[in-house]
């Protein structure tokens, strides 16, 4: 378990079967340097104060509580404690695909770095065999590798977690073996998402292998964050997560028996509707400590009021929002200028009158002209399409 005695340092404290003995690791909040250890000196007297003090100490557990090999990998809050419990705070970096992509990534401040995990030819070695490459179907070459982009982001001074989308049944297994090669660099949140199940709106894209997707991550990094979804495809008709879609996936967590942590990634322009809130909810519920992961592709038409809606009731404790900056913006902006419109109408009593200018219609026009320019088409690279 870890246990955090000061603001800026934990312990990590594991007894053996037996009770017999305790086995201790101590370090601070990450900081340019990378990890600091914390000396023996310290850890004595840790030792010491706990023994007569351990009802008095707060106790938090990592994320999950299965351990392998004496180690678990972070949580988001774990490295960036300054979100507390709000995980809409964090930040995102989307399809990060190509090395000027990562690079630009590592220099900002995002806390999350996601990119698309394929099988394909590398443009360094065009006559090479087919290797897990950073590529977003239907692109099949990238001058960014699986093990380059672990690489630049492992090697990074600054912690940013890691969220891989593995796009096909062939790359995955060769995909976690590269991984498990560096586990013991891994010092940042890890999260293997993959689209398992056929979703809303009559979605064409093949799945893929749920039986393999969940007893592969399982074997390989059974503590890691699974990233679990639905293939969806818009049409012109508004489209719902249905009861089924939600069934299907508790059916198949629970007969893999999966332990890790769950988010469930769901994209924003399915999930206003009441159908989907109240099955999102309904999931959410059989999968204990699960999350929500809010989605969209460049274009993507959303009811921004409605998605506002749906992560208050959801709660801002359970949902991370992974959007492109437009949508991000519109967010944003719409609930600062919802709160400030129910200032005034407080402030200046006239919401009896039913009149105030300020109505859903009225500040999602504002929203959306304000963040105009971040629809511009030259913005959609910002963006994979997903």
């Amino acid at each position: 378990m870890l246990i955090r005695i000061f603001p800026n340092v934990m312990v990590k404290m594991e007894k053996s079967k037996s009770m017999s003995s305790i086995h201790l690791a101590a370090w601070t909040k990450p900081t340019f340097g990378g990890v600091q250890k914390v000396n023996r000196y310290f850890l004595f007297c840790f030792c010491f104060y706990y023994s007569e003090n351990a009802s008095d100490l707060a106790v938090d557990r990592m994320e999950p509580a299965v351990h392998v090999a004496n180690r678990a990998f972070p949580s988001v809050a774990d490295i960036y404690p300054e979100i507390g419990t709000d995980l809409t705070q964090v930040t995102w970096a989307h399809g990060v695909d190509t090395r000027k992509k990562l690079e630009r990534a590592l220099r900002g401040s995002v806390m999350m770095i996601e990119a698309d995990v394929s099988l394909g030819k590398f443009k360094g070695d065009p006559l090479s065999s087919n290797r897990p490459i950073m590529a977003h179907p239907p692109v099949t070459a990238s001058d960014l590798t699986l093990e380059t982009f672990l690489d630049m982001v492992l090697d990074e001074s600054q912690y940013k977690g890691i969220k891989l989308d593995f796009k096909s049944n062939e790359v995955l297994e060769q995909a976690l073996q590269i991984i498990k090669s560096r586990e013991n660099r891994i010092r940042v949140p890890l999260w293997l998402n993959a689209d398992i199940i056929q979703g809303p709106v009559g979605a064409t894209t093949e799945p893929l292998n749920t039986d393999m997707f969940l007893s592969l991550t399982k074997f390989y990094f059974p503590t890691a964050v699974i990233s679990v979804g639905w293939t969806t495809k818009l049409g012109k008709e508004p489209g719902s997560y249905t009861f089924d879609h939600v069934r299907k996936m508790r059916d198949v967590l629970t007969a893999a028996q999966v332990n890790a942590p769950v988010t469930f990634p769901v994209r924003a322009a399915l999930v206003t509707t009441l159908e989907s809130r109240k099955n999102m909810l309904w999931l959410l519920n059989q999968i204990p400590g699960s999350t929500i992961t809010i989605w969209s592709s460049f274009g993507d038409k959303v009811d921004v009021p409605a998605l506002l809606d749906f992560i208050d009731a959801i709660g801002k404790e359970f949902v991370y929002i992974d959007v492109q900056r437009g949508l991000r913006c519109q967010i944003s902006r719409y609930r600062t200028f919802r709160s400030a419109s129910s200032w005034l109408l407080n402030t200046l009593a006239i919401a009896r009158t039913g009149k105030f200018p300020a109505g859903t219609g009225f500040l999602a026009l504002i929203t959306y002209v304000t963040c105009m320019t971040s629809f511009l088409p030259w913005n959609a690279d910002s963006y994979t399409r997903q």
